[in-house]
Order: C-alpha cells, then structure tokens, then sequence
C-alpha cells in the first residue's frame, strides 16, 4: 500500500493529523468524475446525482455506524457546526458546555449565541477530562460539545458516558470526529452521539472540501439554511412553490463539491472493508511511538491507554523543532506545547525511530 502514497517517496510523513496526503485510488477517484465532466458535461453529472448521491452517503454511513439517510455532505467541519448552532431552538439561560483543549472549531461557532446562551468553556486536564466537563453540565445545559480525539492531546474521549450524562439532563451531545474517523472505530449509535461533524482531509485521507455531518434522525428537520436543494422538488426549478426536503439533501442547500465527496466516499469505503487491518496499523503505531518516546526519557501528553493515532511529545521551541524535523526528512506538526506524531496505517516503525531520535536529540541539546 506505501506505493499509493507518493508522499513517502520524498518524506517520512508522520503529520495526518494536519492533512493526510490522498493515496492514488482515491485521488483518481475524484479525477475520474473530472475527467467524465470534461468529456461528457450534464451526462456525467446526472449519473452520479441520479440516486440523489446515496451511494456515496451509505459508504460514509457504513464507516460511522448510521443510515444513510443521516449522512449529508459538507464543505469541513467548522461548517458543521455552524449549520447546528443555528439549526437548534435556544431559550434564554441555556448554556453550551465545552472545554478549553478543544480546536477552535469546537468552541467558536457558539460564541454568535453568547447574547442568549452561556457558553461555559471548562478548563479540564486529560487525566480528568470527563469528570472536568460533566461538573458543569446542568438542567439549563443545551449542549455538550467535544472531539471524539483531541487535536493537541492524542485523548480519546469518553463520549458515550458524556452522552448518558448530557441526555439524562436534556441536553444534545455534538462530537468532533475529524481526529477519529478513519483511525479508530467510530460508531455514532454506540456513542450515542446526536451530531458528529468531520472534514475528509485527515484520517480519511480525502480531498480538502469534503466532509459530512451525521444528524440523528428526528433532529434539525426543519434546517437553518435554504436554497435551491433544500426543496422537496428541487429539479422542477418552480421559485414558487417550496416545501423542505426531508431527507438528507435538506442539509445541503446548494451544490456539494462531487469529486472531493466522491473520493471521500472511496476512502471510507476501502477503511471499512479493510477496518481490522488499518485501525490495528494506526494502533499500533501510535502505541510504538508513545513508548519509544518514553524510553528515551521524554514527557508524553497522549494517555497509552486513551490513544487513537496521535502522540504529543513535549519539547521547548516546537514550532523551529518542526522547521529542524522537516529539513531532515520528517513532517509533523507544534502543537500541545510539544510535537505532534500522527502515524497512518502505511508508516513504519523506522519512520517513528527517525521522528523520536530527532525529538530526543533536541530536547537534549536545549538541556531539557
């Protein structure tokens, strides 16, 4: 499979969790419909619209756990969000709870509400992450919103207790997954989640501008946004006669970017039908790299035992540490205050001896 990733020719790329480069199967997924469109114009286009994209939506929805009618697509995550911040019917004193580890995307789409709804960002630690969030969840608590794997700590979060907790005060629990889907299993029913949220272009190694939103069935059936695919009888082109949609295209109000979906689609595909050999590759590599990096004496964020593909390494001076890695060879990322390994399933244990020597000889020379 290294071969479908052009990448490791030129790089020991250990940085997926900032942008996963697309293997050639899914790169020539999107390049095929380009290619048709080019040639074959509105036939090619009516094709693959004409089971109003479920094919696509079932392989995303296989990957997750949910129908396919629970599945639409988005441009990326922050979108998401959006489109649930200001799809939910507020009252005043409802408060959103969320924390301070999260990626901004997590956090700042609440922030429009801030007149209305309290938005209570809680200061947690990994160790204590969920007991952290739960204290501050209440009667009046709308939503509980968090990622499945946090980007600056590698945790992986309890979501199923955060949800018991958050329904049993009647509250909806929005998730996060763009760290997890495709590196771990994710399985929205288990989780009980109302909302998960991702972006194709990390672990699903996918296209910048795909991305999906899971909504439970029975939520937003009535979508903040409207436009020309939000109509029940969208291919009439009647400006006169609207009645919303009530499947999944009520959540896409216009056109969907096809060729970064589509390759999506063909991502999550290949993860499911191979899910045992990949999950356990991602598994074991970030488990490597957590140990190997503990053995050459250097502190670790990412808990061994609530991992998924991330590993934060601690070390002064990231962001010229990362400048120093990529001149020899090795693609990460600064964050956390440390540096971030993030293995696929197609890198090596090599890969990770070269990023932690490099990280180690570092922290070494800066008397840490």
């Amino acid at each position: 499979m290294r071969e479908q990733f052009p990448v490791t020719r030129r790089y020991k790329y250990l940085n997926h969790a900032a942008i996963s480069p697309p293997p050639l199967f899914v790169l020539e997924e999107a390049e095929r419909y380009l290619r048709n469109v080019s040639e074959l114009g509105t036939e090619e286009v009516n094709r693959i619209e004409e089971d109003d994209f479920r094919s696509m939506r079932e392989d995303v929805a296989k990957l997750i756990g949910a129908s396919w009618d629970e599945v639409a697509f988005v441009p990326n995550t922050s979108y998401g969000f959006n489109f649930i911040v200001h799809g939910l019917d507020w009252r005043e004193g409802d408060n959103v709870v969320t924390d301070s580890l999260e990626f901004p995307t997590v956090v700042f789409p609440w922030l429009k509400l801030k007149r209305k709804v309290e938005v209570r960002i809680v200061k947690p630690n990994v160790e204590t992450f969920e007991d952290s969030v739960l204290s501050h969840v209440d009667s009046r608590t709308r939503v509980v919103a968090v990622s499945h794997v946090g980007f600056n700590t590698g945790l992986v979060v309890d979501v199923k207790r955060l949800a018991r907790e958050a329904h049993s005060q009647g509250a909806l629990i929005v998730v996060d997954v763009i760290q997890s889907v495709g590196a771990v299993n994710v399985d929205v029913r288990e989780m009980e989640a109302d909302f998960a949220v991702a972006g194709g272009y990390k672990w699903l190694m996918s296209p910048q501008g795909s991305g999906f939103i899971y909504v439970r069935k029975g939520l937003l059936g009535d979508p903040p946004f409207y436009g020309w695919r939000t109509s029940k009888n969208f291919e009439s082109y009647d400006a006169t006669n609207f009645e919303i949609e009530s499947g999944p295209r009520r959540l896409e109000p216009g056109t969907i970017d096809v060729a970064a979906n589509l390759a999506m689609a063909r991502a999550a595909r290949f993860i499911k039908e191979n899910s045992s050999e990949v999950l356990q590759a991602v598994n074991d590599l970030s488990g490597y790299a957590n140990r190997r990096a503990q053995e050459e004496g250097l502190e670790v964020v990412t808990p061994m035992r609530k991992r998924a593909g991330i590993t934060v390494v601690m070390a002064p001076k990231n962001s010229e540490l990362s400048r120093h890695m990529l001149a020899n060879g090795v693609v990460v990322s600064p964050r956390g205050g440390g540096i971030r390994i993030s293995t696929h399933f197609y890198n090596t244990r090599g890969e990770v001896d070269e990023a932690v020597r490099l990280i180690s000889q570092w922290v070494r020379r800066s008397g840490q």
